[in-house]
C-alpha cells in the first residue's frame, strides 16, 4: 500500500495565486480533471448564442393608437372653447383633458396647430407610431426608437411647433410591444446547457505545471489541487480505493493457495517469502517508473516465485505483480501488458527445463518478448518508430536485469529461507563437490552405486510425478556415511577379507546401520540442505538388515534376538523421492548380487524387494500408489536389465593359435569374429562377467 500510494500522498505545495514560484511543480501522473473556470465561460458563451424568446402584445400598439386619439380629441375640444382667449390657458385646459401626460413642449405645440395643422400632426403620429410597431419593439430597444423617433419628426417638415408635437407624443406613447417569454427562453437555454460537454484539461507525467520564476494562476493551483499536490492534499477516495484494490488483488491470490496449493497456504515460511518477493518487485518497478515504465524488471519477481516456490504460483504472481504495477504506471496498457507478458514468459522458460535451467537463456528469452510486446503495442498506438525502438531497448534491458537480480537473489533467499532449488541441486550433482570427491576416492565402490542408483531414481522420478533432480542428488548422497568405514561394505572389499566374518552380528548390524547416522552428521558438516539429508535419514526407512539377522538366530538361541535391534532406526520414506531412493538402492545392490542375471531374474528380485518393503509397511508414509510402484518396477527393470546384461567371454586368441598350430591348422587362419561368434553356436553358453 505504501509503495502504491507514494504518488497519492505528495510533497506539500503551498503556492499562492499571484506568488513567484521557488519551484519547479511537476506532475507525478497522468490526470484528466475538469477545468471549472473553463466550463464556466463556455457556459456563458451558450447562454449568450441563445435568443430570446419574445411574444407579439398587440394590445400595446391598440392602446397607444387609442391614446393617439384621445390626445387629440381633447385638443380639438380646447380649440373649440371660445372662453379660452389664450395659448396658456388653451395649454392648462388641454393638460387636463389629455389621457396620458405629455411635455410641455408638446403641448404648447398642439394647442397652436389649426385643425388643419392637427389633423396632419395626427396622421404623421400615428404612422410614425404603426411603424415602429410593426417592426417590434423591445425593452431594450426603446430608448433607441425614441431617439429615432424624434429624427424622424424634424424629417416632416412640420414646421418647428408641430414636429415637436409629433416627437414628444410618439416618444409618449411608445411602449415595448415584443415581451420576454421568460419561460420559454429559459427551457431554451437549459437545453442549450444540457448538450455541452464540461471543458477537460489533461495533465502528462512528466509536464511542468508551475516553472521557477513564474507568477502562479489560479489555473496551475486548481491542476495542483487535482492531482493532490497542493498544500498537501490527500485523495482521501483515491487511497480508499486503492485499499479496496490491493485487499481484492491479495484475496484472489490466497484464494488460489487455499484452493489449489494448500501446502504453500498452510506454510508460513513460503507466504513470508511470497509477500517479500512482491515487495521487492514492486520496490523495483517503482524505481524503475521514475526513469521507464518499460525498463522494470517485475519479471524477477514471478523467476524468484517459480523457482522458490511454485511454479503455478509464478504464473499467479505475474498476474497480481502486473495488475498492482499498474497503479503505478497510472494504468498505462503497455506498461502492463509487457510485464505479464514478460513475467509468464520468464516462469515459462525455467518450467521447461526440469533438470535445471539457465537464467542468463531465461533472461534473453524474457528481452526478446518484451521487445516485440513493446514494438508490437507501439505500433499499434501508432507510437514514433524511434520511440517505439528505444522503449523496445529498455523493455530488452528489463528482461536482461529481471535475470541478473533473480541471480543476485536467489542464493541469499535460498539460505535465508532454508529452501533448496534446482539450481543448488544440480551444484550438489556435480562430480568434483568435495563430499563426492570424498566418496569417490574413500570408498570407490558405494560411488558408483550411488551413480546407478541415481540413475535408477532419476528415471523412475519422472514417470511418478515426483523430483527428478532431488531423487538424483539424494541417491548420490544416500550412502555418504560409509566413507567412515568403507570396508565393513561389500561393494568397497573388492576380495579383501571380510571383517564382518570376525565379529558378531549385533556389532556388525551396529555398524552397518551407523552409516545412516553418519552420513547425516557429513551432510550437515557439508552444509547440505535438509531434503537431501532427509533423504539420507530416510532411505533404509526401518528395514531389518536380515543377513546379519539371519546369522545372529543361527548362532545364538532363537529367544534371546530381539529383532528391532536389527532394524535401521528409520524413519520411514515421507517423500516419493526418498521411497524411490530406498527401491533404488535395494534393487540394484540385489540384481549386483546376481551371479548369472538375466532379464527374468532381474524382474523377479525387482519385484521380490518391492513387494517385501511394500509389506513390511516401509511406504506406508509416503503417497506412492499402487499404479507408480508398477512403473517404478517396469523403470527398474528396464534400466538394470540394461546394465547387467549378457556379455559375452572373451576366450584367449593367443591359446587358440596354438592349439590350432598344433592340429595342422595354420593354413586356416580365422578371424577374430569367427573364434568369438562361431556359426555353430558353440559359445553360445558364454557366462556373463
Amino acid at each position: 500500500m505504501l509503495i502504491l500510494s507514494a504518488d497519492f500522498i505528495p510533497d506539500k505545495v503551498s503556492l499562492q495565486v499571484g506568488q513567484v514560484s521557488d519551484r519547479d511543480v511537476i506532475a507525478p501522473r497522468t490526470i484528466s480533471y475538469v477545468d471549472p473556470v473553463k466550463t464556466r465561460q463556455l457556459e456563458a458563451e451558450v447562454l449568450a448564442s441563445v435568443p430570446n424568446v419574445y411574444d407579439l402584445d398587440v394590445s400595446v400598439m391598440a392602446k397607444a393608437e387609442e391614446n393617439l386619439a384621445g390626445i387629440f380629441r381633447a385638443a380639438r375640444t380646447v380649440m373649440a372653447d371660445k372662453n379660452l382667449n389664450t395659448a396658456d390657458q388653451r395649454a392648462d385646459k388641454l393638460h387636463t383633458f389629455l389621457p396620458v401626460p405629455l411635455s410641455t413642449s408638446a403641448v404648447t405645440g398642439l394647442v397652436s396647430l389649426d385643425e388643419t395643422g392637427l389633423a396632419k400632426t395626427e396622421e404623421y403620429t400615428r404612422n410614425i407610431l404603426r411603424k415602429y410597431f410593426q417592426r417590434g419593439i423591445r425593452e431594450d430597444d426603446l430608448d433607441m426608437a425614441r431617439k429615432q423617433v424624434a429624427l424622424d419628426a424634424e424629417e416632416l417638415g412640420l414646421g418647428a411647433n408641430a414636429e415637436a408635437a409629433v416627437a414628444s407624443i410618439a416618444q409618449t406613447l411608445l411602449r415595448p410591444n415584443y415581451i420576454l417569454n421568460v419561460r420559454e427562453t429559459d427551457k431554451r437555454k437549459q437545453a442549450a446547457l444540457a448538450s455541452i460537454e464540461p471543458v477537460r484539461v489533461t495533465v502528462k507525467k512528466g509536464q511542468v505545471l508551475v516553472r521557477q520564476g513564474d507568477i502562479v494562476t489560479s489555473e496551475q493551483i486548481h491542476a495542483m489541487e487535482e492531482l493532490g499536490l497542493y498544500a498537501g492534499h490527500v485523495n482521501e477516495l483515491r487511497i480508499f480505493g486503492l485499499a479496496i484494490f490491493v485487499i481484492t488483488v491479495m484475496v484472489i491470490v490466497l484464494g488460489y493457495l487455499y484452493k489449489f496449493a494448500p501446502r504453500i497456504y498452510q506454510n508460513d515460511l513460503y507466504l513470508v517469502l511470497l509477500g517479500l518477493i512482491v515487495l521487492v518487485s514492486l520496490l523495483l518497478g517503482k524505481a524503475a517508473h521514475y526513469y521507464s515504465d518499460f525498463a522494470a524488471p517485475l519479471a524477477a519477481g514471478a523467476l524468484l516465485t517459480a523457482i522458490l516456490i511454485d511454479t503455478r504460483l509464478g504464473l499467479m504472481v505475474s498476474i497480481a505483480l502486473s495488475m498492482l504495477f499498474g497503479v503505478i504506471v497510472d494504468h498505462d496498457l503497455r506498461a502492463v501488458a509487457v510485464a505479464l507478458i514478460g513475467s509468464m514468459a520468464g516462469v515459462y522458460s525455467v518450467s521447461k527445463m526440469p533438470h535445471g535451467y539457465s537464467l542468463a537463456r531465461t533472461g534473453l528469452w524474457i528481452a526478446a518478448i518484451n521487445f516485440l510486446v513493446v514494438s508490437s503495442t507501439g505500433f499499434i498506438q501508432q507510437v514514433d518508430n524511434i520511440h517505439v525502438l528505444t522503449q523496445g531497448l529498455l523493455g530488452v534491458i528489463s528482461g536482461i536485469a529481471s535475470a541478473v537480480i533473480t541471480t543476485g537473489l536467489l542464493p541469499y533467499l535460498e539460505h535465508t529461507f532454508n529452501i533448496t532449488t534446482p539450481i543448488k541441486l544440480l551444484d550438489l550433482a556435480r562430480p568434483n563437490h568435495p563430499l563426492l570427491q570424498r566418496l569417490l576416492l574413500d570408498a570407490p565402490g558405494t560411488y558408483h552405486h550411488s551413480i546407478l542408483v541415481g540413475n535408477l531414481a532419476e528415471t523412475a522420478a519422472d514417470l511418478v510425478g515426483a523430483d527428478a533432480v532431488l531423487a538424483r542428488v539424494g541417491a548420490y548422497y544416500h550412502d555418504i556415511g560409509k566413507i567412515r568405514r568403507p570396508y565393513f561394505f561389500v561393494e568397497n572389499q573388492v576380495g579383501a577379507e571380510n571383517p564382518h566374518d570376525k565379529i558378531a552380528p549385533t556389532l556388525s548390524t551396529l555398524i552397518v546401520t551407523s552409516h545412516i547416522k553418519d552420513g547425516v552428521e557429513l551432510c550437515r558438516d557439508y552444509k547440505l540442505p535438509q531434503c537431501v539429508i532427509d533423504i539420507v535419514q530416510q532411505h533404509h526407512g526401518t528395514t531389518l538388515v536380515s543377513y546379519f539377522y539371519k546369522r545372529a538366530t543361527e548362532n545364538e538361541h532363537g529367544d534371546c534376538i530381539i529383532e528391532a535391534d536389527f532394524r535401521y532406526e528409520g524413519p520411514r520414506p515421507q517423500t516419493k523421492e526418498a521411497a524411490l531412493v530406498m527401491l533404488a538402492d535395494a534393487c540394484e545392490a540385489a540384481v549386483r548380487s546376481l551371479s548369472k542375471p538375466n532379464v527374468n531374474r532381474i524382474e523377479a528380485t525387482v519385484r521380490k524387494i518391492i513387494r517385501e518393503r511394500l509389506y513390511d509397511g516401509q511406504l506406508d508414509e509416503c503417497n506412492l500408489t499402487l499404479r507408480e510402484l508398477n512403473v517404478i518396477g517396469d523403470v527398474f527393470i528396464r534400466v538394470l536389465s540394461s546394465v547387467f546384461h549378457k556379455r559375452i567371454e572373451y576366450s584367449d586368441v593367443k591359446g587358440l593359435r596354438e592349439e590350432k598350430t598344433k592340429n595342422g591348422n595354420n593354413n586356416k587362419q580365422s578371424s577374430r569374429e569367427d573364434e568369438l561368434y562361431p556359426a555353430d553356436g558353440a559359445n553360445g553358453n558364454s557366462c556373463i562377467k
